[in-house]
């Protein structure tokens, strides 16, 4: 697996979404209009932190941004994306707010690794880049903007902990600056692999829920409505799991609940990779192990990776699909707009 995470604030922005979906969330997150499409995150004293990833020498990540005006409160540093071993940091990228412009900082905790000089407007979207290689002696880093090379060096520390490798990124945000910062379209890969190996250039992350019954729906329904209309949860809202909302479940090994998606409107190119959530909770004290499910448009099913479920407090499964696994390919828009996604007990 070579892509890691992505984030659109387009599926997750009430904060019960995000706790579902991140090991730790703290703060809220404003509703702000998309770089491209949809919502844009702005960050009021938000902390996000992903569970881990799986053990990394070079990370690359991607993102939009956007600053009205001068903050002088990003400035204090201990604020902004960073790549983390476990508990302990890393690396980070800080923005510098000055009275004209904003740069971007790469800091090893509180020692400036380097600065750009080129310096970035107010009021306008920003795609950026970052690789960082974390290792105590031959770390590297590069950063791009809108695809062109800003700043990079080679052979320096980029590993506060002491040791190599990152597994979770975190976004840390002490300041209340959702009116002001507007983030959107965040991906993660790593360097591994065949595909998604490399800096992806400026790319939009679409979120998309389910919209109808798919084709087996062997779950009950524990609400109102059909079984899709238990797991349509929007971002701005907290999930519905009781009243009209309710849930659907199982208790029965090899029963599956398959749902058709919203078709995408935005992307129509190359897709390079999925990112699908599914919120699982037992209803009673115990353990379960279900499987994510993909149903190509060919009705050919494929399996996905299997979950414990072992909590009756719902917690989001987050599962990184590279290529369609029903077709061991790259994924296309038919994919996603004539496929399904589902889940079945396992075990």
């Amino acid at each position: 697996m070579v892509g890691k995470w992505m984030e659109g604030f387009e599926t997750h922005m009430a904060e019960e979404q995000l706790a579902r979906k991140y090991a730790t969330q703290s703060g809220t997150v404003a509703q702000r209009a998309g770089r491209v499409h949809g919502n844009a995150g702005g960050p009021n004293s938000l902390v996000l932190v992903t569970p881990s990833l799986g053990l990394s020498s070079t990370v690359i990540m991607g993102f939009g941004m956007r600053l009205a005006t001068q903050q002088t409160t990003l400035n204090s540093g201990a604020q902004g994306f960073y790549f983390e071993r476990g508990a302990s940091e890393q690396c980070h990228i800080e923005i510098q707010s000055n009275a004209g412009s904003f740069e971007l900082k790469l800091m090893r905790g509180s020692t400036q690794i380097g600065i750009t000089t080129e310096t970035f407007a107010y009021g306008a979207w920003h795609h950026f880049e970052v690789s960082v290689t974390t290792d105590p002696s031959s770390g590297a880093y590069e950063i791009r903007h809108n695809e062109v090379n800003v700043l990079s060096d080679t052979g320096v520390n980029l590993a506060d902990s002491g040791s190599a490798q990152s597994d979770v990124w975190a976004m840390r945000f002490s300041s209340n600056v959702g009116a002001q910062l507007y983030l959107d379209d965040f991906y993660l890969i790593d360097t591994t692999g065949s595909t998604n190996n490399t800096f992806r250039g400026d790319t939009l992350v679409e979120g998309i829920l389910p919209n109808a019954n798919g084709a087996t729906n062997a779950w009950t329904q524990n609400g109102s409505g059909d079984n899709y209309t238990s797991v349509d949860d929007p971002a701005t809202s907290a999930p519905d799991d009781s009243g009209t909302g309710g849930t659907c479940g199982s208790d029965t090994n090899g029963q599956k609940d398959l749902y058709a998606y919203e078709d995408l409107t935005q992307i129509q190119g190359n897709i390079h990779f999925i990112q699908v959530g599914t919120q699982l909770g037992m209803a009673a004290t115990g353990s379960r192990t279900v499987k994510s499910k993909y149903r190509d448009p060919d009705t050919t099913e494929a399996d996905g990776d299997t979950h414990t479920v072992d909590s009756t407090q719902f917690d989001e499964f987050t599962e990184i699909m590279d290529e369609n696994p029903a077709a061991s390919a790259a994924w296309d828009v038919a994919d996603i707009n004539n496929g399904q996604f589902g889940v079945e007990v396992v075990s």
